[in-house]
């Protein structure tokens, strides 16, 4: 039977069977056990920080509907084979990521400021050559501009399921400070944009650069291969300054 990659998401509307070594569904129907073929197409989403396992598929779930090759398995019971620490969903440098998760979860209206008040004007910059750099590992670039990739938290190229040079930290990043601003400010860390008859909830410019200054330092840190030594200067000069670390890439 394969073999791949759970991730426990600590959601109790999800009800399972549980021993030491197996864990099974009470009923074999939808929604079914997620096992991922690869690390990197994991999906995190909001709720942290959950268990990682890799594990072996015991009963299979109906596979009927998806696309051939889906990148992961669907299943009703599956066999737990060794549990796997936290960094291996961000890649080999993934403890950088967790070490900024955690440092959100005690973030400050002083900290959010003081990351965006040190935040580099070019940095966006950087930040987009390094997506830039990724996207053209396997193939031909999703964006060829460097002003496409602004903003980005995920994307897919050819060759992989992989969604990010840190896999699905960035998307975590950007969730976490979501809610650690919202801890902190309640409704005042947000504004209402409305386009094409939608209402858009987006942070207030000071948590959106300190989100910023996050995710650039993300990438330097745990993505370096894509980063040049000048623009991982620029990506961490925030995170340093703030959190008196070391400029250097992890």
């Amino acid at each position: 039977m394969p073999v791949g990659y759970w991730f426990d998401l600590p959601d109790p509307a999800f009800k399972l069977m549980r021993t030491a070594d197996r864990v099974a569904l009470v009923k074999p129907v939808p929604p079914w056990i997620v096992v991922d073929q690869s690390l990197d197409s994991i999906v995190i989403g909001s709720r942290w920080p959950g268990k990682l396992w890799r594990v072996r598929v015991e009963k299979q779930g109906d596979m009927s509907d998806l696309v051939a090759q889906p990148g992961y398995w669907r299943a009703s019971a599956i066999e737990l084979l060794e549990a796997l620490p936290l960094s291996a969903l961000f890649g080999p440098k993934g403890e950088a990521v967790l070490e900024i998760i955690t440092q959100i979860s005690t973030l400050s209206r002083t900290d959010a400021q003081a990351l965006a008040d040190n935040l580099p004007d070019n940095a966006w910059m950087a930040y987009s050559r390094a997506w830039m750099r990724w996207s053209q590992e396997d193939g031909e670039p999703a964006a060829d501009d460097e002003g496409d990739w602004r903003g980005a938290l995920a994307a897919t190229r050819r060759g992989d399921k992989a969604r990010s040079p840190v896999h699905s930290g960035f998307l975590l990043i950007h969730s976490q400070l979501r809610q650690r601003a919202e801890q902190l400010d309640g409704g005042n860390a947000f504004t209402l944009i409305e386009e094409d008859g939608e209402t858009e909830q987006v942070l207030k410019p000071t948590w959106q650069a300190a989100c910023d200054a996050l995710l650039f330092a993300a990438m330097a840190r745990a993505a370096p291969q894509y980063v040049s030594d000048d623009d991982a200067l620029t990506l961490l000069h925030a995170w340093s300054r703030v959190f008196n670390e070391a400029s250097q890439r992890a």
